[in-house]
């Protein structure tokens, strides 16, 4: 408003001084208006008719099509309107040879569709069988179509199939756990009546028979089995859909697959060689945790230990694989009573080695992700968090640690979680197919109670608890689980990939951002039920790939397994039948209609909807300016001759 009454007396200003030679003033006037449009950012909009061309004529020329498209040439010859003709398959063109048949080996109707949709053709007329294998789906496109899309359908409807085409199951479960199994089975070309699966294990007791309806039209059926996990291992399972008369193929009807029964209590075994104030603090803390069967030994003399949980004397101590982590607490590593540790270790063993340490040995300088000396070291060492494990977070106070070993450097490949005085504290790394974790504080114990002092959680249940899981030699089996259904694809084809991911107690777990790196691309995976993950991308490189999926779960990083797969130059195109469901649903979300071939002739294109765009003229561009200046510099000049000034 205030602009708007400057410029009302700016031109009220330019009359009363220039009213001797108004015919002048328009000059300024007008520059005083463009001024003003400028200061207030002032757009114009003007509405005009938006041309359409003439509708575009889309022919499926992929090999699936070769023996109904003869039909679809003579239905096109009867077409009276005017239109533009294409031909596509993987890709768009506009002439074939004369008289020649089908020769694409793919089916990209999302490319053809998004081609033609850049000429604004007023409607898209698509004749095809519906098999799209190539590219993204047309469905994903349909917001960026503002035409109609009419959808003429051409093939047989009446293909029997059936197929097993996903089965979801956890990659690991616990022994007494009721394990949910998800078969999605499609079928097409029945009459109706029922299909029959089975769902065959080693244990003949948990064989399962179940009925669904067999469909005309294609659609998907969810079956749900439940199996009981009495033991733990291995556990393998078949699946079997019974055949009907007339398939067209029965290889699509057996499905593979296993999961692994764990225990439900990790095995840990506790040793020290001095028992101190850490001692107590660690034995309530284990003796605590429900997911862990415990033991503990403290050598009070030569070849004799205690059993620190009975306070029986033995002469013996338990095989050490027996085990799934071992902990080392004040322990001299040259006088260790097992020879075995590394070869266990070697296999899956977890060792958390704490307190003080003496004796180091060739192995043991080689294994710990710490170098430390004998000699442990008094001050006030502060810690500070660099990655973030368990309870432990970058950020928060934690009390001081009073003792710690002498540190004198860090081993490759090491993962440091804490430092203190820019020295590591709390780190651990692989070795083998185990994890040595070190907790380089002496008295942790003392740490653990200044913490409660501070009035925090109980921070060593839910560290150690943690650690133990983390070194489990159950983390021998990934956390990230990557599958396929199939291993063989063809150039073109959808590959379609399954991920799960787990916590460190092996329970499925959301929340995950995972990708894979594929052919130079990074793609996502995208989460559908709490810790399953879906993606799919286009094989377009024949030869045999590995292909693993990463990223980070709950700010911890994550690595799956390898999956092999391969990819072949065979062409795909095959007749697979009209995909009717498919083409009704383009044509009713783009506000067309489905047809079948043989009502081409008689079909008449609705008039479109008058459309209009608005254009934006906006006057904040370098012309205006000039424009200001070069009407200032006339009026200027102009005065300037007549003596006016």
């Amino acid at each position: 408003m205030i602009v708007l009454l400057i410029s009302i007396v700016a031109i009220g200003l330019t009359i009363f001084l220039y009213y001797k030679s108004l015919v002048l003033a328009p000059l300024r006037i007008l520059a005083i208006i463009l001024l003003y449009i400028l200061i207030t950012g002032f757009v114009f909009s003007v509405k005009l008719k938006k041309e359409t061309n003439p509708p575009v004529l889309l022919v499926d020329y992929s090999t699936s099509m070769t023996r109904y498209f003869p039909i679809a040439l003579q239905e096109i010859d009867r077409i009276d309107f005017p239109h533009s003709l294409f031909f596509f398959s993987e890709t768009l063109f506009t002439t074939i040879p004369e008289h020649s048949s089908p020769s694409g080996r793919f089916t990209d109707i999302t490319g053809a569709i998004s081609k033609v949709n850049k000429l604004r053709p007023s409607a898209i007329i698509l004749i095809s069988d519906g098999n799209h294998n190539f590219g993204e789906s047309p469905l994903s496109i349909i917001e960026d179509i503002d035409i109609p899309v009419y959808c003429f359908g051409v093939g047989s409807e009446s293909q029997r199939d059936q197929a097993i085409i996903d089965v979801l199951y956890p990659e690991y479960a616990f022994t007494g756990d009721s394990v949910k199994i998800e078969v999605i089975i499609q079928s097409q070309g029945f009459e109706g009546g029922n299909g029959r699966v089975r769902l065959k294990s080693g244990q003949k007791k948990a064989d399962q028979n179940r009925s669904f309806f067999l469909s005309d039209i294609k659609a998907k059926n969810k079956i749900d089995f439940w199996v009981f996990a009495s033991k733990s291992g291995k556990e393998r399972f078949s699946i079997y859909l019974a055949p009907q008369p007339g398939e067209e193929t029965y290889e699509n009807n057996e499905f593979e697959f296993s999961f692994n029964i764990l225990k439900n209590k990790i095995k840990v075994l506790y040793y020290t060689e001095h028992l101190s104030f850490n001692t107590k603090f660690m034995l309530r803390t284990l003796e605590q945790d429900n997911h862990i069967d415990f033991h503990s030994r403290a050598q009070i003399s030569k070849n004799k230990y205690l059993n620190l949980s009975t306070n029986q004397k033995r002469i013996t101590l338990p095989a050490l694989n027996e085990f799934n982590v071992l902990i080392l607490d004040n322990i001299n590593l040259s006088k260790l009573p097992w020879n075995n540790i590394e070869k266990l270790l070697q296999q899956g063993l977890g060792i958390l080695c704490m307190g003080t340490t003496q004796g180091y040995t060739h192995f043991w300088r080689d294994v710990l992700p710490i170098n430390t000396t004998d000699l442990p070291i008094k001050g006030n060492y502060k810690i500070k968090i660099i990655e973030p494990f368990s309870c432990l977070v970058p950020g928060d106070d934690y009390p001081p640690l009073t003792y710690i070993n002498r540190v004198t450097g860090v081993k490759e490949n090491t993962v440091i979680i804490a430092e203190t005085n820019h020295l590591p504290i709390i780190a651990y790394r692989s070795y083998g197919r185990g994890v040595v974790f070190q907790f380089n504080g002496i008295n942790i114990g003392t740490w653990h109670f200044l913490h409660l002092g501070m009035k925090q959680k109980n921070i060593l249940l839910h560290l150690i608890g943690d650690i133990i899981r983390f070194l489990s030699p159950a983390g021998k089996n990934k956390r990230l689980i990557l599958k396929s259904l199939h291993k063989d694809y063809n150039i073109g084809e959808t590959i379609e990939l399954t991920l799960q991911s787990f916590d460190r107690n092996f329970r499925l777990t959301g929340g995950g951002d995972f990708y894979i790196e594929f052919d130079n691309k990074r793609i996502p995976f995208f989460e559908e039920n709490k810790g399953i993950y879906k993606t799919s991308f286009i094989a377009d490189t024949s030869g045999n790939f590995k292909i693993k999926a990463s990223g980070k779960l709950n700010e911890e990083i994550l690595n799956s397994n390898e999956l092999e797969i391969i990819m072949s130059t065979i062409p795909i195109e095959i007749e697979q039948g009209l995909n009717k469901e498919f083409l009704l649903t383009l044509s009713v979300k783009t506000g067309g209609k489905y047809l079948s071939i043989d009502e081409i002739d008689t079909f008449k294109i609705p008039v479109p909807k008058r459309k209009y765009i608005f254009k934006k003229i906006d006057f904040d561009s370098p012309i205006s300016y000039f424009i200001i200046l070069c009407l200032l510099a006339i009026d200027w000049f102009v005065r300037r001759r007549q003596g006016i000034i």
